[in-house]
């Protein structure tokens, strides 16, 4: 029996599906710029995103500073 999140087409990924999901996104910015990022999907954006935060890459929301440790932890990436 599937659950209504199967039907949905929002079931949890497995690690591999969301890792391969990831990489498929991936591919299209890495090969097409700018016009790759627009052909990703919702699943592929979600799977880069998740991808991001296991590797350790901390979650600034919209419009809150960035925290000063930031910088320290992610040392060579610039602030705007």
């Amino acid at each position: 029996m599937t659950t209504a999140a199967e039907r949905a087409g929002t079931a949890p990924w497995t690690e591999a599906q969301m890792i391969e999901l990831a990489a498929r996104g991936l591919g299209k910015v890495d090969a097409q710029g700018v016009r790759g990022v627009t052909l990703c999907s919702v699943d592929e954006i979600a799977a880069m995103a998740a991808v991001l935060a296991l590797l350790g890459l901390p979650a600034i929301p919209p419009g809150a500073p960035v925290p000063d440790t930031f910088t320290e932890t992610f040392k060579g990436v610039s602030r705007p």
